[in-house]
């Protein structure tokens, strides 16, 4: 973990300013002291039926594949993949923020209270992650299923977990943000397609479907706080949904 940082911090900015040095001191402090609660041993234990580096590696080098084979991993296996996957993401985007320009010094933070801080960060992500993952796949599961699906509820969280890699790859990127999504969207319909078998236009379909539901609730609710039901006839209100569209 602590290579990974350093590479990447040479290779972003090799002469950094000493607040810029001092608070990616801290903040590394900060992620060590996270790594050591987390982390320990975790490619032996915390494994998707392949060892978590083998899986992320797979997922960008050979998707189809690492999705096939992870097949069997559990709800929780899944729970912990995507944990890591966002704490990668958070840990090298703080450090791209500070790379960028810290607008406010970080306190100086002793021993224990890094730890304190770690260990707050660390529930608050576990807790956090876990009930985000849970929720978007109780709303994906629903959408694959109106659309044929025959997978079960792991099998949709395990797609979306796995469908987040991208953002612990180049997500912390400026500017690759956006393809980092459009990967994870791809990843998000494979697995959908593989663990569901359904085709790839009923996958895409059930993954858009609750953006089509937003978009159409704004619509309503739009409508509804401009316009008066009680002075418009049906008519009226039929030529007024494509003016607001």
């Amino acid at each position: 973990m602590h290579l990974l940082w350093w590479i990447c911090i040479s290779a972003l900015h090799p002469c950094p300013s000493p607040l810029t040095a001092y608070l990616l001191l801290r903040l590394r402090n900060f992620v060590s002291t996270v790594s050591g609660i987390f982390f320990i041993r975790y490619n032996r234990h915390l494994s998707m039926s392949l060892p978590f580096t083998e899986t992320f590696i797979g997922m960008i080098t050979s998707p189809k594949e690492t999705i096939k084979k992870s097949s069997p991993a559990s709800l929780g296996d899944s729970i912990i993949y995507f944990i890591i996957v966002i704490f990668i993401y958070s840990v090298l985007s703080a450090g791209i923020t500070l790379l960028l320009g810290p607008r406010h010094p970080m306190p100086f933070l002793t021993p224990v209270a890094d730890i304190a801080a770690a260990v707050g960060f660390l529930i608050g992500l576990v807790i956090g992650g876990t009930i985000a993952l849970l929720v978007m796949g109780l709303i994906l599961h629903i959408c694959l299923k109106i659309v044929g699906g025959s997978g079960n509820f792991t099998a949709t969280v395990r797609a979306f977990a796995l469908a987040e890699t991208p953002a612990g790859a180049i997500g912390w990127i400026p500017v690759l943000g956006l393809l980092a999504g459009i990967w994870g969207f791809i990843l998000l319909v494979m697995g959908a397609k593989e663990y569901h078998q359904i085709s790839t236009l009923r996958a895409v379909i059930a993954i858009i479907l609750p953006i089509i539901v937003i978009v159409l609730l704004i619509v309503l609710a739009v409508m509804l706080y401009i316009v008066d039901p009680g002075t418009m006839t049906i008519t009226e209100a039929t030529e007024f949904v494509p003016r607001i569209i």
